[in-house]
């Protein structure tokens, strides 16, 4: 019986060894492709780290970390004045396959996308049949820093902690995205749509919205001290608690909007800003105006 059991688990420890190897080769032959100078090499070494990824969660935070670096090593510090440049076929697959892992297995991996440039970056998002809804686009608490977001696709995003100081997502697609207690310091946010979108103790100051579509978005709690609203849209959105002081709002509309306790003191060009139909108990810094 203990010979038995003895020889169990030395076929099962055995076993483990020879997948680890298995993982092993799989891993040095992606990374062997992500070498290569031929995108369709460089594709299939991503998406043989996609399955890696899935086959062995314990590899994960190492194939985050490294798709993370294999986006920056390729767009950062491109310059590009035209508005209808995209991201490279790879570099997209590449921020498709993390956008799209499992978010819960990330562990120590590093998730540093800072500097990187991805105007016009396409939908990420994958359709579930069985729920009929799309899923995927899971960056919480990611990095982009200074990057270049602008007209980039991140509708229905989970973005929750994220850091996007300085970032640029001007026109950028953020309608339902969950973006609570993101840091939004100096990022410019013109003329983007975040209809509905999760905005709940976001730190902005400083930020810019000016022509934004921020329609029903939730700004609970959010801290934009010294952001441009110039124009910005914002029927029906709430902003309980808000702190807009020195914030310039030049033409807003607050149409229907929640303002309780938010604070105004010092915000400028409040007699153009739309204040029908809001409401405003416990309101501070806006007087008489509305």
């Amino acid at each position: 019986m203990l010979f038995t059991w003895v020889s169990v688990e030395q076929s099962g420890e055995q076993l483990r060894i020879a997948e680890r190897g298995q993982v092993t080769g799989r891993f040095n032959a992606a990374i062997g492709n992500l070498s290569s100078s031929a995108v369709d090499v460089r594709l299939g070494g991503i998406y043989g780290l996609e399955r890696l990824m899935r086959d062995s969660p314990y590899d994960q935070p190492t194939v985050v970390t490294l798709l993370t670096a294999y986006v920056r090593e390729h767009t950062h510090g491109q310059v590009d004045v035209s508005a209808e440049a995209r991201p490279a076929t790879d570099v997209q697959a590449a921020m498709t396959v993390l956008a799209n892992r499992d978010a819960t297995r990330d562990g120590s991996g590093d998730f540093d996308l800072r500097n990187v440039r991805l105007r016009n970056l396409g939908y990420m998002g994958m359709w579930d049949r069985a729920r009929q809804r799309v899923i995927g686009i899971n960056f919480p608490e990611a990095d982009f820093s200074d990057a270049d977001l602008g007209s980039a696709d991140l509708g229905h995003a989970r973005l929750p902690g994220a850091v996007l100081v300085g970032t640029s997502l001007r026109e950028a697609t953020l309608d339902g995205t969950e973006l609570a207690d993101a840091v939004l310091t100096e990022a410019d946010l013109s003329r983007s749509h975040l209809v509905r979108a999760d905005l709940r103790r976001i730190q902005a100051t400083g930020a810019h919205f000016d022509d934004t579509y921020l329609t029903r978005a939730a700004l609970v709690g959010a801290r934009l001290q010294r952001a441009t609203l110039v124009r910005a849209s914002l029927p029906g959105a709430i902003l309980r608690g808000a702190d807009l002081r020195e914030a310039d709002l030049r033409d807003a509309d607050f149409t229907g909007a929640d303002l309780s306790g938010a604070d105004f003191t010092g915000a400028k060009n409040l007699s153009t800003v739309e204040f029908k139909g809001t409401v405003r108990k416990g309101t501070r810094g806006l007087g008489s105006y509305g």
